[in-house]
């Protein structure tokens, strides 16, 4: 069981309810029944001591900061004769954030190997393929498909190519040369200069690959077009991250069910699968990241990638 699946049942076990902004509503309603009770002191530390869970259950110090201003929000537009005192409560949490920090530590080390465990690359690439062959996935009422799908052929050219961001998004292109695969491209964000390197693609094909990778860019210039009245040709490969890494970066987390966390951690992944993946005899583990990855200096993959997951 994972720890949204825990705060989930805990949250329904002691509020009846499954998310945060319920347990809040919640919240909302029994303080304003006795936010002008004169004797109602024991009731308010009742209350804190009701909905502290909600506040802390699983939850980064980040998302504690959050969910405390949520229910100081409450407080002060309800007002009330118990207001200081209940928002005062609340800030006890303050003093311990050096035990929050550590906490979250412990339980970013427990998340970590969860995913480890829970996230298998082919499965993955496989599963988001049936995605976008059967346009599956689901659209929210406020998105256009064709702005959801952007986000699963990003996701799956990340994980299946492990090129960066820029890359996939401007700067990569892909040949066959003999019996291999060339990408050429610049090989870093702000990099002038493009250069070529053997290409090794994770459970798809070239074809699929180029027909992907021509479908994002596709949609990526009508949406630089009609908002930013240039063309994908037109802006440089900082404005491409200035513009779109953002919405994209939440879109990986999302669709990846926060295992992970932003686009850029999808060649980590690509590293640990393609050095099992596209090994040589005559090659160590080192030398094999190092050639995959396309990094100018051996020292890059080993600093960088000798201890991820």
């Amino acid at each position: 069981m994972n720890t949204e699946d825990i705060r989930k049942d805990t949250f329904k076990e002691v509020y009846g309810v499954e998310s945060i902004k319920e347990v809040s509503e919640q919240f909302k309603k029994e303080y304003r029944k006795i936010k002008n009770e004169k004797d109602g002191f024991d009731k308010i530390s009742n209350l804190f001591q009701k909905y502290v869970l909600s506040i802390t259950l699983l939850y980064s110090v980040t998302s504690i900061k959050n969910n405390l201003k949520v229910y100081r929000n409450i407080i002060n537009k309800e007002g009330g004769i118990w207001k200081d005192t209940v928002k005062s409560s609340f800030y006890i949490f303050d003093v311990y954030k050096v035990v929050l920090a550590n906490t979250e530590k412990k339980l970013e080390a427990k998340e970590e190997a969860e995913k480890e465990i829970a996230f298998e690359v082919k499965s993955e690439i496989e599963r988001v393929k049936i995605l976008l062959d059967r346009r599956a996935y689901s659209v929210a009422r406020n998105q256009k498909a064709e702005q959801v799908r952007s986000y699963y052929l990003s996701y799956i050219l990340g994980l299946s190519t492990g090129r960066r961001f820029t890359e996939i998004f401007k700067t990569a292109s892909f040949r066959k040369k003999g019996d291999k695969f060339i990408y050429s491209g610049i090989l870093k964000k702000y990099s002038d200069s493009k250069e070529e390197i053997e290409a090794n693609f994770l459970y798809l094909s070239s074809k699929e690959i180029k027909g992907y990778i021509k479908e994002l860019r596709e949609y990526l210039n009508t949406k630089l077009t009609s908002t930013k009245k240039q063309s994908l040709e037109e802006v440089t490969e900082e404005e491409i991250n200035t513009i779109f890494s953002k919405v994209y970066n939440n879109a990986v987390k999302r669709i990846s069910k926060d295992i992970v966390p932003n686009f850029h951690e999808l060649r980590h992944y690509y590293a640990i699968e393609g050095t099992k993946e596209f090994k040589r005899d005559d090659e160590t583990e080192e030398q094999t990241r190092y050639r995959i990855l396309g990094h100018r200096t051996k020292e890059d993959s080993t600093r960088t990638y000798k201890t991820i997951k």
